[in-house]
């Protein structure tokens, strides 16, 4: 598999922070307080979303702002609510099925990271915080928690209400996966759904369920390079990949 090397970016804003998203990658972002510092961070996150996917990058990237989004959400601590143009656009034949996989295989990712981690609860004192969606999780277990519980959110957004009887995080995302699938079997396309004043497609919550993972994901990682550096562990896993330089 090799990637574009024209890639159309998505950006939203509230004037405190910037965050983009790739378009041709569901899931890969940039996030920085300007769009020129977001800008610079394009090519490291091709980088590391192929080395994800064992993909071929383009030696030579070329980046494009096809859309922005002026944002009342706290888009410095990674709040959404951007529409991209893509997610409005029916499905091409065969983009379902792999946005899918993505969906499938980014949650694999973030549980296996979460599985290899040796310091499960270990404190992170310095992320403490307090965000739109309360205290920034502060522990690999609480990252993976806070993933986990919001797959339920992503689903309601599509009217679909998942049992609340299990913890098992891969249990939940097979359940995802199975719904996403039924309603698109139903014929459910582009339609947009209206939830808390923000718009929604099938292919917008199968992009977000990917971009949450990674960006937790990423929470994950940086907290493991703290433990190594602080020498409480040896080393570490990332299944994500993440280039070192984005920690």
């Amino acid at each position: 598999m090799a990637l574009a090397d024209r890639l159309s970016l998505a950006f939203e804003t509230n004037g405190r922070g910037c965050l983009g998203f790739i378009v041709q990658l569901p899931g890969a972002y940039v996030r920085a307080p300007t769009e020129r510092e977001a800008l610079t961070k394009v090519r490291s996150e091709m980088k590391s979303y192929s080395r994800w996917l064992e993909a071929k990058p383009s030696p030579s990237v070329r980046t494009m702002i096809v859309q922005w989004h002026r944002s009342q959400l706290q888009v410095e601590d990674a709040d959404s609510e951007i529409l991209l143009d893509a997610d409005r656009r029916p499905f091409l034949e065969g983009e379902f099925a792999t946005l899918l996989d993505f969906v499938r295989y980014s949650g694999e990712t973030i549980f296996k990271a979460y599985e290899e981690a040796e310091l499960k609860e270990w404190v992170d004192e310095s992320r403490r915080r307090s965000t739109f969606y309360g205290t920034v999780p502060s522990t690999i277990q609480e990252v993976l928690g806070h993933v986990s519980s919001s797959q339920h959110f992503y689903m309601a957004r599509l009217g679909v209400h998942l049992e609340n009887d299990t913890n098992d995080f891969l249990e939940i995302r097979r359940r995802c996966a199975d719904e996403l699938a039924r309603l698109h079997d139903r014929g459910i396309n582009s339609n947009l759904f209206s939830s808390e004043n923000e718009l929604w497609t099938l292919k917008k919550v199968l992009r977000r369920l990917v971009w949450h993972d990674r960006i937790h994901g990423k929470a994950m990682i940086r907290m493991l390079d703290k433990q190594k550096r602080m020498r409480l562990i040896d080393d570490y896993s990332d299944p994500f990949r993440f280039l070192k330089a984005s920690l």
